[in-house]
């Protein structure tokens, strides 16, 4: 396909460059609300006006543009809350409590406060959303609504990259709730959606915890199927960061694709019948969102789920160019919901690798093919890791100063046994056969000690990464500035020889 036909069918290839633009100018506006309004409407007026001209398009490029900086401006938090002083605030908890040492850290909005001191007044109205560290002696669970009180503590966003982590996710500030902390549970909880996630992730846990293995086993059984850290070995947690396969530990679009693989093995049947792709269809999608729900619907969980929908829709329909749209368009959607998450690393990691892939993955395969299926399959997850990697190193190397030298040799093996986990740990969740327990227990272990001995081999070895790296901004700027130039000569260099690339993927993903 054209370079000039791609950009047809793929909208938000233009859509999204100029809207992220504007989330980034945000932080150099001063303008005050009612003129970002008003500047956004007279550019759509006048990018309708003129549509059939040139300047049209550059009015509709500074409408986007101003439409970043609108969501943003409305989704900025606004900081009333003093700083340092202790406060009355009324509450609701967002997330699952984390356990950490003496502390359970949340999140939770605050919907009014007041001052407790000599200078108490009214309740105030705020939206803003803080981290919760609540002492470990005192319950508390995702949805309830509470009256604390405690100070609250400024995040630290110049010598931090936690603090500006925390900031890219909408949380101004933080506050411990010690014992007596807590004045009041408010009557009626919130947040159900959250709180049946909750559960269901709960029970996920208790069932994977009655398999017959080791806790050490069960701790990564839960981790790779339910997305549960909590109780992980710390010095295990350290060998897969330091060979550079951590992202295994942490639900998101790997094993939103093995659902996606699995779904579509599972229901593959229905489309024998009149209209079952329909059927088929709908059941994968519904079988992805509650994986989504059983793993605590965090944010990466959300964007795979969203994504992979996407995929299968455009499978479906046969949609040419989908993969790159659908991305694109899932990345738009989640910016104009949470303008902040443009910052957060975890996205940028999660688009990175997914654009990669989608471009330089069919175009190493199609140079090596071997009929050897076992080693086609190995061979296939070595190029995955390639192209992963090509497009998230430098965020990796700027948000954590490791460069992975170990990740490219054993990813082939730790995604096989990965998958053959998630299967195992799901057929365990899903089948309530008591005879399973003995056959999926036995094949964990086996397929684990595989797995953990190849990530522990892999850290043992003194080139297994190069820590303490330092690299500046502009850098990585420069990077992406000279991998989206090779991606264009690479693209019209295959249009000027008439060659695309064999696509390899399990979906389209727009053929070149």
């Amino acid at each position: 396909m054209l370079l000039s036909e791609r950009l047809c069918i793929t909208p938000f290839l233009k859509i999204l460059p100029c809207f992220a633009a504007g989330i980034f100018a945000f932080g150099y506006v001063t303008a005050p609300d009612w003129v970002i309004v008003s500047v956004t409407i007279v550019c759509y007026l006048l990018a309708w006006a003129l549509r059939k001209s040139v300047w049209g398009g550059c009015y509709s490029a500074a409408a986007l543009f101003m439409c970043g900086i609108l969501v943003t401006a409305i989704a900025a938090t606004r900081e009333v809350m003093p700083r340092g002083v202790r406060l009355a605030m009324v509450l609701e908890v967002n997330d699952t409590p984390v356990t950490q040492g003496r502390w359970q850290r949340t999140t939770a909005d605050v919907g009014s406060f007041r001052r407790t001191d000599a200078a108490a007044g009214t309740w105030t109205p705020t939206d803003e959303r803080i981290e919760l560290r609540v002492d470990t002696s005192m319950r508390v669970a995702v949805g309830d609504q509470l009256c604390v009180t405690g100070y609250l503590n400024p995040l630290d966003t110049t010598g931090s990259r936690y603090g500006r982590l925390m900031r890219s996710r909408g949380i101004s500030a933080w506050t411990y709730v010690v014992e007596n902390g807590i004045v009041a549970r408010l009557e009626g909880n919130g947040r159900r959606l959250i709180r049946t996630a909750s559960m269901l992730h709960q029970a996920a846990v208790d069932r994977i915890a009655q398999l017959n293995i080791d806790d050490a086993d069960k701790d990564m059984i839960a981790a790779l199927v339910a997305g549960e850290k909590r109780a992980f070995d710390p010095r295990l947690k350290e060998e897969y960061s330091r060979t550079g396969v951590a992202h295994i530990l942490a639900v998101s679009g790997l094993h939103m694709g093995f659902v996606l693989i699995i779904a579509n093995m599972l229901f593959g049947w229905l489309v024998l019948f009149r209209r079952g792709h329909i059927l088929k269809n709908v059941l994968v999608i519904l079988a992805l969102w509650l994986y989504a729900v059983m793993a605590g619907l965090s944010p990466s969980v959300v964007r795979a789920a969203l994504m992979c929908s996407g995929a299968q829709l455009a499978f479906a329909c046969s949609v040419v160019g989908g993969g790159y749209n659908i991305v694109l368009g899932a990345a738009t959607l989640m910016l104009a919901i949470r303008p902040f998450y443009l910052y957060d690393v975890s996205f940028q990691l999660s688009f990175a690798a997914v654009l990669s892939i989608l471009f330089f993955y069919p175009r190493m395969y199609r140079r090596r093919l071997s009929r050897n299926k076992l080693l086609d399959v190995l061979w296939s997850s070595l190029l995955l890791g390639v192209a992963a990697q090509i497009g998230t190193l430098p965020i990796v190397l700027y948000n954590f100063g490791n460069l992975p030298l170990m990740s490219l040799l054993i990813n082939p093996v730790v995604i096989f046994t990965a998958f053959v986990c998630i299967l195992l740990g799901l057929v365990w969740l899903i089948l309530p056969f008591p005879w399973l327990n003995g056959v999926c227990s036995t094949l964990i272990e086996w397929v684990l000690r595989i797995q953990n001995g190849t990530v522990s081999w892999a850290a043992s070895t003194p080139v297994a990464g190069i820590g303490k790296i330092h690299v500046d901004g502009y850098w990585i700027a420069l990077f992406y500035l000279l991998l989206g130039l090779v991606v264009l000569g690479w693209k019209l260099y295959e249009e000027r020889i008439g060659g695309l690339p064999k696509n390899r993927l399990s979906y389209d993903v727009g053929r070149g």
